[in-house]
């Protein structure tokens, strides 16, 4: 990102000239006025009376992203989670497909999954099934790595992979075999990449059309993604897509350095796979921006998370991954006090919390979107996002980042039907000046006109 900035008072010009990686065509104008330095930047959509304005950066990934967008569940019976699901807005569910639940020795038992899969293919979802683990017959409390344990490795991979053929299921190879307690013994790429081809082999063998990733690394170890390396050859199609967890402590943003990271490494690739992020999100208890709160069920954590959580969605459909999967749909425990029991959509009781409110509002904001183009001030640290609609209609969701950051929305400017709302949908009024504060702690405001 190139920037010319005046250094009077008055009117800014930048012209935007990269994004997230890619090679992406210019498109709109976004006029954008500020003050002095410690004043923040006043944002103008759209005005054609300005002169000076910024580019937006057209998005052409922006929808397939969205409509790619699934979330973690584990109990595949219950049939009311599914419900809500699709209720949010997810196109998929995320679970594991356990290698010892389905291999026994008198044969081969799917029978849970194929209800599984039954009852999303009625709601019309699909799945992203995980490979993997231990068997307690074929290799007990460890990953496969003989040459017996990678054989019968492969034939529950051809198994799964050929049994879902004709189901709307993807697959991904492990998860997070970056870290021991997921690997079953010390993390090791050699041994993963071996583990990676046999089940690719496996299967492409049992359905070519089948599409599988890697298993989803903890935390954006690019390391040990370089490490694995590319297994394609002149004999091996590799993988659809390299699998990441985008967890960390920064705000949502701060991961649109890793994905130019991660996609630049990727062009190299005999096959450039895609990226799959297949876990992320942001717990209420446990994590820097709620640590001074200490209760991940007090409303102003919940509060946080949702803001967090809507930002997570933005910034993965604007970056153009292949798919993206939240963690997770439902709380796993009751306990205010463990991080784990804190990342839901849903409470342990089922009950809806604000980040299952904002990110369906999100999902209903952002459906039928004919094109998208945004633009980002990242020393400034605000986003601004242009919809438009297969009716016509512009929209654009407008956000500040970073600790205490703030922005200016002129809403003076915008004819008299246009709406503006929070992240949950309800209404916003300007002052009488005209002038809407947009700050950080407000999270994304959306904008109808």
């Amino acid at each position: 990102m190139k920037a010319q900035r005046s250094r009077h008072f008055g009117r800014i010009g930048i012209a935007v000239v990269g994004c997230v990686g890619l090679v992406l065509a210019l498109a709109g104008a976004l006029a954008i006025r500020a003050f002095a330095v410690q004043a923040p930047p006043l944002v103008v959509l759209d005005d054609p009376a300005q002169t000076n304005e910024r580019s937006y950066v057209d998005l052409p990934s922006f929808a397939a992203s969205r409509a790619n967008t699934g979330v973690a569940i584990h109990d595949i019976e219950d049939t009311r989670l599914l419900d809500a699901v699709k209720d949010v807005g997810f196109s998929f569910i995320r679970t594991d497909l356990f290698w010892e639940a389905v291999q026994a020795p008198d044969g081969w038992h799917f029978e849970k999954f194929d209800t599984l899969v039954a009852n999303l293919a009625q709601r019309k979802l699909g799945a992203l099934f995980i490979l993997g683990y231990k068997h307690y017959v074929f290799s007990p409390d460890q990953p496969p790595t003989t040459t017996n344990q990678l054989k019968a490795f492969y034939s529950y991979v051809s198994e799964s992979v050929r049994r879902y053929s004709g189901a709307d299921v993807k697959f991904e190879v492990w998860n997070e075999e970056n870290d021991a307690v997921y690997w079953l013994a010390p993390p090791s790429p050699s041994a993963y990449r071996n583990l990676l081809i046999t089940a690719v082999k496996a299967a492409r063998a049992a359905n070519p059309k089948a599409m599988i990733a890697t298993g989803g690394v903890q935390e954006m170890d690019l390391g040990f993604v370089q490490s694995v390396g590319d297994i394609s050859s002149t004999t091996l199609r590799g993988p659809d897509a390299v699998s990441v967890h985008a967890y960390r402590q920064q705000y949502p943003e701060t991961v649109f350095s890793d994905y130019r990271t991660l996609r630049k490494d990727l062009a190299g690739y005999r096959n450039s796979p895609a990226i799959w992020t297949t876990e992320w999100s942001y717990p209420s208890y446990g994590y820097v921006y709620v640590a001074k709160i200490g209760d991940g069920h007090s409303p102003r954590a919940l509060a946080l998370q949702a803001k967090y959580t809507v930002r997570r969605f933005l910034v993965d459909w604007i970056a153009g991954v292949g798919l993206t999967a939240y963690y997770d749909m439902r709380d796993d425990g009751k306990d205010p006090m463990n991080r784990e029991h804190n990342f839901g959509l849903l409470d342990a009781n089922n009950n809806k919390l604000p980040a299952y409110n904002a990110s369906k509002y999100l999902f209903s904001f952002t459906a039928n979107i004919a094109s998208a183009k945004y633009f980002i001030d990242e020393s400034g640290k605000y986003v601004v996002l242009k919809l438009a609609t297969t009716t016509g209609a512009s929209k654009y969701v407008v956000w500040a980042y970073g600790d205490r950051n703030v922005l200016n929305l002129d809403a003076s400017h915008l004819p008299e039907r246009a709406t503006i709302t929070d992240m949950y949908g309800r209404v916003l009024k300007a002052p009488a000046n005209g002038v809407l504060a947009v700050p950080e702690t407000r999270g994304p405001i959306f904008v109808t006109v």
